[in-house]
C-alpha cells in the first residue's frame, strides 16, 4: 500500500505540496482507530506523516458516527493556527472510501507516555486553555463529534465494542467498576449510560468551546517555543471544555506530576471560565472523565491501586446534585 498507486487523489495532493511519492515507510502507532500511519524522512529536508483511513477500518470513525472523516475536513480548513497551539496538518483528500491526511512530521516533539515535568504540564494546560478560548474554524463544514458519542464511546456495550482491540478489557473493567464503586455512583453511571440527557442538560449550562477531543499524551507535542502541536483530531468537537478536560485527567493521570485536584485547579486558573461557573465546570469534568475511563480505574483497583478510583467516585458523588 505504500506505493499509493490506486489512490489517485492522494498522489495529486502530494504533488501539489511538493512531496515525493516514494520512500514512505509504515510505522507502528498506539492509537485505537486502526488507521495506517506512514512516514517519509528526508535528511536535511522536511519530513512528513501520512494518515490513511476509512470508515470500513477506522473504529473511532464508526463509533462516533463519522461518515465524512471530520479530521480530513478540518485538515483542509484554516484549522488551528495560533502562536500557542496548532495542528501539523497540511491538507487531505479522498479516494472513494479512503481518506488521506498529510502532515508535517512532529514526531520529535510528541510526548512519551511517562511522567511529565511541572514545566511540561504547565505548557499543556496553558495550551489547552488557549485552544478552548478559540472559535471553531470558519468556513468548514466539519461533522463535529457529538457529546453523546464522545462520552459513551467506551460504555459497556458488547455490540458497540465489537472488533475494538481492547473490548475485553473495557467490558471486564466495567464489571469491576460496578463491584467496587459505591452504590450511588454505580447507579449514577448506569443511569447516564441508559439516558445521557441529564448530563447533557447540565453541560448545556456551560459555554461551548473548540475541543480537540482526544488529549492523551501520545497526541500532544511541545514545540521548541513552548507552544503545543496536536495530532489526531478524529473526535474534535464543539462542546463545554469539561469534556476535553475530563478525558485528559482520566487518561493521563499516572503521568501527572501533581495531584488530580491540583491539576484541575491549575487548568481553571489558566482558563477563562467565569467564577460563577467554576464549581459546575469542575464537577462536570469529573463526571465526563468517569464515564469515559471509569473502567480503567476499576482495573487499576483490581490490581491493587484503588486510590484513584476512590477519588473519582467521591468527586462524582458530590457532582451528582447538578443533574
Amino acid at each position: 500500500m505504500t506505493s499509493f498507486e490506486e489512490l489517485h487523489n492522494l498522489k495529486r495532493l502530494l504533488r501539489s505540496h511538493g512531496v515525493g511519492l516514494s520512500n514512505w515507510t509504515e510505522i507502528g502507532q498506539h492509537g485505537f482507530s486502526g488507521a495506517r500511519i506512514y512516514q517519509q524522512s528526508n535528511p536535511g529536508g522536511a519530513s512528513y506523516i501520512l494518515k490513511v483511513t476509512s470508515t470500513h477500518t477506522d473504529w473511532i470513525m464508526r463509533a462516533t458516527s463519522d461518515q465524512r472523516c471530520r479530521e480530513a475536513i478540518l485538515a483542509n480548513s484554516p484549522g488551528v493556527r495560533d502562536d500557542q497551539i496548532d495542528s501539523p496538518a497540511i491538507g487531505s483528500t479522498q479516494d472513494g472510501a479512503v481518506f488521506s491526511i498529510l502532515m508535517h512530521d512532529i514526531s520529535e516533539y510528541l510526548l512519551p507516555n511517562e511522567m511529565l515535568t511541572q514545566h511540561q504540564l504547565k505548557r499543556i494546560l496553558l495550551g489547552m486553555s488557549r485552544l478552548h478560548s478559540l472559535a471553531p474554524p470558519d468556513g468548514s463544514d466539519v461533522p463535529w463529534c457529538s457529546i453523546e458519542d464522545r462520552l459513551t464511546i467506551f460504555m459497556p456495550d458488547p455490540e458497540k465494542l465489537a472488533t475494538f482491540r481492547i473490548a475485553n478489557d473495557i467490558l471486564r473493567g466495567w464489571e469491576l467498576f460496578f463491584d467496587y464503586a459505591p452504590g450511588d455512583v454505580g447507579d449514577l453511571v448506569r443511569s447516564l449510560f441508559d439516558d445521557l440527557s441529564p448530563l447533557k442538560s447540565a453541560l448545556g449550562r456551560l459555554p461551548n468551546h473548540f475541543l480537540h477531543g482526544d488529549l492523551k499524551l501520545d497526541n500532544i507535542g511541545i514545540r521548541p517555543d513552548g507552544g503545543l502541536s496536536l495530532i489526531d483530531w478524529s473526535m474534535t468537537m464543539v462542546a463545554p471544555a469539561a469534556v476535553d478536560l475530563g478525558w485528559f485527567l482520566a487518561m493521563n493521570s499516572r503521568a501527572l506530576p501533581t495531584s488530580l485536584d491540583d491539576t484541575l485547579s491549575a487548568y481553571m486558573s489558566y482558563s477563562k471560565t467565569e467564577n460563577r461557573l467554576r464549581e459546575s465546570h469542575e464537577s462536570l469534568t469529573i463526571l465526563c472523565g468517569l464515564l469515559i475511563r471509569g473502567w480503567r480505574k476499576a482495573l487499576d483497583a483490581e490490581s491493587g491501586e484503588p486510590s484513584e478510583l476512590l477519588w473519582w467516585c467521591k468527586r462524582a458523588s458530590s457532582a451528582s446534585n447538578l443533574l
